[in-house]
């Protein structure tokens, strides 16, 4: 009863109206379209976008996959390898830098504070780079020895050879030589002090030591740094590629949905009324005919609503929507409700044809979306 009286409140010069059913009809029909229209045209830009980062990762994808990659097993246990040779070059680093440091104060001596400031700011200057230099000249030493091969080419990507191989190693020499004479001084006292002289050796000899393992280690992650990369890469890409994939298959639904729901929502607004209207024309001797209006039955409200939306939707997207072409095909796919080669609009979900009152279901299209599913490797 008071939903009754609330309408007749709010509609009540349509009640009064000669021809209160179709203006009231006018008036659902302004409100729905506006109201899917602007909803599918929030979701049809957000799948533009996605279709550009999905252009975009395509050709990336396609230039990564001209490099050579690992299969799953390699992949995980090359990734084991190369954060276990992180942690221990981490280990060699911080220990060579430890013993550098210790070993630079051992010759510099002082009281006050800023001569002791001093001398912790040198010692750890000095440390760093004696540990640095060394692990990269390793590096670079074992590089000119042992040369890798590209993937493209057999050609040996190498340095000019021996006399780059004799720059390092002296270069190499000089840095040890330094560390020598360093630790030594701080060794002779560890050695003093215990009065073991297999201290001393082990003091100098793990100093010498802990730069050139650090660089050996290094260069064997460096080995295979690109391949994993290039691999890791590709599967961060073919993830967000599914990931997209799948956003656009919902917004298809979801507009779909919307539109279905909707539609349903306000003919049954309209149906509501016409009953109301029909007893209101009942009792006031008004006669008011539906004939060829779209108010007279659910399908025909269907068939004008899919007209009205399809030239509204296609108005707003007319200027903004692109289709983009898959490097890996000629034809990736239609937006939503878009037949192939730029055909007209059609509904996301079809109006059955001819007059009558609602029998089920409205039908649905073929779930079209902005991009037919792409195979993802």
């Amino acid at each position: 009863m008071f939903g009754s009286l609330s309408r007749r409140f709010r509609y009540g010069s349509y009640l009064k109206n000669a021809h209160g059913i179709k203006k009231f009809a006018e008036r659902m029909m302004g409100e729905f379209t506006r109201k899917v229209t602007k909803e599918s045209a929030n979701y049809r830009e957000m799948n533009e976008n996605l279709l550009v980062e999905k252009s975009n990762l395509r050709l990336r994808q396609n230039e990564l996959e001209k490099n050579k990659m690992l299969d799953s097993s390699e992949f995980f246990s090359m990734r084991r390898r190369l954060r276990t040779n992180t942690l221990i070059v981490a280990v060699f680093v911080i220990a060579s830098i430890f013993m550098n440091v210790i070993s630079v104060t051992a010759i510099i001596e002082g009281d006050t504070a800023l001569y002791s400031f001093m001398r912790w700011f040198g010692a750890i200057a000095l440390a760093l780079v004696l540990t640095g230099g060394g692990l990269i000249v390793t590096e670079r030493l074992i590089e000119s020895i042992f040369p890798q091969r590209t993937e493209t080419t057999d050609a040996r990507v190498r340095t000019p050879g021996l006399p780059m191989t004799v720059l390092w190693g002296v270069l190499l020499v000089g840095i040890l030589i330094a560390i020598y004479g360093f630790s030594g001084v701080r060794a002779a006292q560890f050695a003093n002090g215990q009065g073991s002289g297999a201290l001393y050796l082990g003091f100098v000899v793990l100093a010498l030591l802990l730069p050139i393992l650090a660089g050996a280690v290094r260069y064997d992650a460096l080995r295979y740094i690109d391949v994993y990369k290039t691999t890791q890469s590709l599967r961060e890409i073919e993830s967000r590629l599914a990931q997209i994939d799948s956003i656009l298959r919902q917004n298809g639904e979801h507009e779909s949905n919307f539109y279905k729901v909707n539609s349903i929502k306000y003919w049954d607004r309209i149906n509501d009324f016409k009953a109301q209207k029909d007893n209101y024309n009942e009792e006031s001797g008004l006669v008011e005919s539906l004939q060829g209006h779209f108010a007279r039955s659910y399908d025909a409200f269907q068939n004008e609503a899919a007209k009205r939306y399809e030239a509204d939707i296609r108005d707003v997207t007319s200027r903004s929507m692109r289709h983009f072409d898959s490097p890996r095909s000629e034809a990736t796919g239609r937006k939503i409700g878009q037949q192939g080669g730029g055909g007209d609009l059609v509904m996301p979900a079809d109006a059955p044809e001819g007059d009558g009152a609602r029998t089920g279901e409205v039908q649905e299209t073929s779930s079209e979306n902005y991009l037919d599913p792409q195979p993802v490797r």
